[in-house]
């Protein structure tokens, strides 16, 4: 009984605390220590958006100056990293294991004069669709789409988007095989 009191009040907190950046439709979970860092990026503003019965694990760190969207029913496990800086979404009824990092940015490096923490950024945007399951331990990277029902396996590294109900694992990920 304390415990749900506890979590609730922490729950009120995060959403006062973050509530220019986070807009909340609906009931959602948020577990203890999350953390939102906003970076200004492009001008960009990062801008969260939990649609209803989403849940984000403990220890999850959401990061960026774009848009990202979890979808309804779909949930972020502990220790996972999503670093936003163009747009992220991710459809209903999705799984996110722990340890899963999602970045929709790469660092340039090209210029062999020039530090590459000074070669600024690219990004490209992530769309996660309706019923897939990342495992735990994957990488998902920019410009990657992933159909309805996929399977990402543990500790993947997705590359190229993946077609609709396939499994892929690997580093790189390549298709395990298609569900019928």
């Amino acid at each position: 009984m304390i415990s749900k009191i506890f979590s609730k009040i922490r729950y009120n907190l995060f959403k006062l605390r973050y509530s220019r950046t986070i807009k909340f439709e609906g009931r959602n979970r948020v577990g203890k220590r999350v953390t939102i860092n906003k970076y200004s990026y492009n001008n960009g503003i990062l801008k969260v958006v939990l649609k209803k019965r989403s849940s984000i694990r403990h220890d999850v760190i959401i990061q960026g100056s774009g848009y990202f969207v979890l979808g309804e029913k779909s949930f972020i496990g502990s220790y996972s990293v999503i670093g936003c800086n163009q747009s992220i979404t991710i459809g209903k009824n999705c799984m996110i294991a722990q340890s899963v990092s999602i970045r929709d940015t790469d660092h340039n490096f090209e210029d062999l004069n020039r530090p590459m923490i000074e070669q600024g950024i690219t990004t490209g945007p992530i769309t996660i669709k309706d019923n897939v399951w990342i495992g735990y331990g994957a990488v998902i990277t920019k410009n990657i789409t992933i159909e309805e029902g996929a399977i990402i396996a543990a500790n993947a590294v997705v590359t190229k988007d993946v077609p609709k109900n396939a499994i892929v694992g690997g580093v790189p990920a390549k298709i395990i095989r298609i569900r019928d």
